[in-house]
């Protein structure tokens, strides 16, 4: 299984993206872009898009973004995160772009960005930076062991 498929394999297995209606809408080495119709069902009282479904969806695009450049196999867990809002959301979609600025051994730091389509223009409605935890495969379906993982504790 390539890098790219593995991203999509376990985007599927994911039951929020399915409640969320949201897809894969770009998928490249470093970079994903996840996607979903507005419908009220997404918004908050005042009828913008919810900041939690902004914050999930752009959540997701960073690790999966990360996954992008890890052998099939590993996994990843966000850290933290921070997510600015720019403006409400409005609008027809919602896509949030996560693309990774720097992987580490153990570490990737990704920019994220949660955009709106209004009169098939799309605009900036939230901006941020994600740190994710990469769990390693070291060879085909060998996962790092806990001993070598950071912060793990040892007993």
């Amino acid at each position: 299984m390539s890098r790219l498929q593995h991203v999509r394999v376990s985007f599927r297995k994911q039951g929020f993206m399915r409640l969320l209606h949201a897809r894969i809408s770009r998928l490249e080495k470093g970079l994903v872009e996840i996607s979903a119709s507005n419908r009220p069902e997404l918004s908050q009282q005042d009828g913008f898009v919810h900041a939690g479904v902004m914050a999930t969806l752009a959540d997701n695009a960073a690790g999966y973004a990360t996954l992008s450049l890890l052998p099939p196999g590993s996994r990843v867990l966000a850290v933290e995160f921070k997510l600015s809002f720019i403006r409400p959301a409005v609008g027809q979609a919602i896509r949030a772009r996560g693309k990774v600025r720097k992987l580490g051994k153990t570490i990737a730091l990704c920019e994220i960005e949660v955009e709106t389509s209004r009169h098939r223009k799309w605009v900036s409605c939230a901006w941020g930076s994600e740190t994710v935890y990469c769990d390693i495969v070291k060879s085909k379906n060998q996962p790092v062991a806990p001993s070598e993982r950071p912060y793990s504790r040892q007993t």
